[in-house]
């Protein structure tokens, strides 16, 4: 049952989108009582939960939900869920004063309430389409008997309630009826109001006494701050000559500076100079290094091939020695059978003169010895010769034993030559390493 105050009137409801109005419907009531008919769950106690919640309803047990999240229509078998619910109320018949009186600043005998809530929680209030806050509502309704707390929703229960209440909450409702409700949470506020600022006068006058306290001390510090102040003036001026000073001084300084540099640097260009000049010089010293190293290969290599030709003239010395040997044996052979041959000579000589007298007695002995000593001068004759041939074999020998000794005293001396021409390539190598280490 909607009691609804002598000025005011509801004149049409909007719902979107809330609990189970999923599509926007829009109900407007005609002057007169109005009654909703319908058997039970259609909805009927939506339509007053809506006028509940569009008027500030703030707790969702009293619209019958667990969370503000709940109102929203949650969809169907058929549908979809929504994500905003949305109520707009229409209340024609409305005082200017008194929404003045409330402070709102509105021209119109007609005042459209809207509110929405999305599914983060969010909420949005609006008075004729421009945004406000909750607190402009409840001052809007504030003393008409239109509220979600207010006389003129009575749900099922109220009246007992209402008739088995305190004195106290009655009074509530009488209020709201002769309309001093409003007058009395103003009073409220300004009484919280008068409070807040007694609290910051109190605030205030501990801040004065602590200020006067602090006032010489103050004096005190202002004086300093001004003798600091000058001296920082003073200072600043110091030490704006002495930056000047240093100024200038790092100005001779700097140009000090570029002159040496510039002669650093014509003595580094200088120095560059004779750095490439002695580069140059290190890579002749190295490509005649390189030459000394090939000929010092090159003669070590020629030691090589002399030093294995000597030792074929050192075999070849040996066996000639061996055959000289084996011939001066074969010659002290002939000697002795020389010798030998010479003594029988000699003996022969005496049996020939022993025997002389015996010759003519005995021709055919003599024959005889004849003929032996014929073949004995004929074998002596033989000897001879073959003792010749060896004595010009011995010859032969030893011209090339001589030969041989005298290329083998002169590949000594050019080994010795060589040794001596690699010790002075080696002093000399030390002597372009020690340079090339200093260069």
């Amino acid at each position: 049952m909607f009691l609804i105050s002598k000025i005011m009137y509801l004149k049409n409801l909007t719902v979107l989108g809330f609990k189970s109005f999923a599509d926007k419907t829009s109900l407007n009531f005609e002057p007169g009582v109005t009654a909703i008919v319908g058997p039970n769950g259609c909805g009927k106690s939506n339509v007053s939960d809506a006028i509940r919640w569009v008027l500030g309803e703030q707790s969702a047990k009293a619209l019958r939900g667990g969370e503000m999240a709940d109102v929203i229509f949650n969809g169907t078998d058929g549908r979809k869920p929504v994500g905003m619910a949305e109520v707009s109320l229409t209340i024609g018949g409305v005082d200017e004063e008194h929404l003045h009186a409330a402070g709102v600043e509105m021209a119109y005998n007609e005042v459209t309430v809207t509110r929405r809530v999305f599914r983060d929680g969010g909420s949005e209030y609006f008075v004729n389409k421009t945004p406000c806050r909750l607190k402009d509502i409840q001052q809007l309704f504030m003393g008409t008997g239109v509220g979600r707390t207010s006389y003129s929703i009575m749900a099922q229960g109220n009246i007992t309630q209402i008739l088995s209440s305190k004195p106290e909450d009655r009074r509530m409702i009488f209020e709201e009826a002769a309309g001093i409700t409003k007058y009395k949470s103003q009073k409220k506020e300004a009484l919280r109001k008068l409070e807040y600022t007694e609290q910051n006068l109190l605030r205030v006058a501990d801040l004065v006494r602590e200020v006067k306290r602090q006032i010489g001390s103050l004096q005190r510090q202002a004086g300093k701050a001004r003798k600091y102040k000058q001296l920082s003036a003073e200072l600043q001026h110091l030490d704006t000559q002495l930056a000047r000073h240093q100024f200038d001084v790092l100005q001779t300084e700097i140009r000090e500076r570029q002159t040496a540099a510039e002669n650093l640097r014509n003595e580094i260009e200088t120095s560059s100079a004779s750095v490439l000049r002695c580069e140059d010089e290190i890579s002749q010293l190295r490509e005649r290094l390189s030459e000394l190293e090939h000929q010092i290969a090159a003669m070590q290599q020629r030691g090589l091939e002399l030093k294995s030709e000597m030792d074929r003239h050192e075999s070849r010395i040996q066996f000639n020695e061996e055959r000289l040997r084996e011939f001066a044996a074969q010659n002290s052979k002939a000697l002795a059978d020389m010798t030998q041959a010479e003594e029988r000579r000699r003996i022969a000589e005496q049996e020939l003169s022993t025997v002389s007298g015996q010759l003519t007695s005995s021709q055919a002995a003599l024959t005889q010895h004849r003929q032996t000593l014929a073949a004995k001068q004929e074998a002596l004759r033989k000897v001879e010769d073959e003792l010749r041939q060896q004595q010009e074999a011995l010859r032969q020998a030893q011209a090339d034993a001589f030969a041989a000794a005298q290329a083998l005293s002169t590949l000594r001396n050019e080994i010795t030559a060589l040794d001596l021409q690699k010790q002075g390539n080696v002093v000399r190598l030390e002597t372009l390493s020690a340079e090339k280490i200093q260069l």
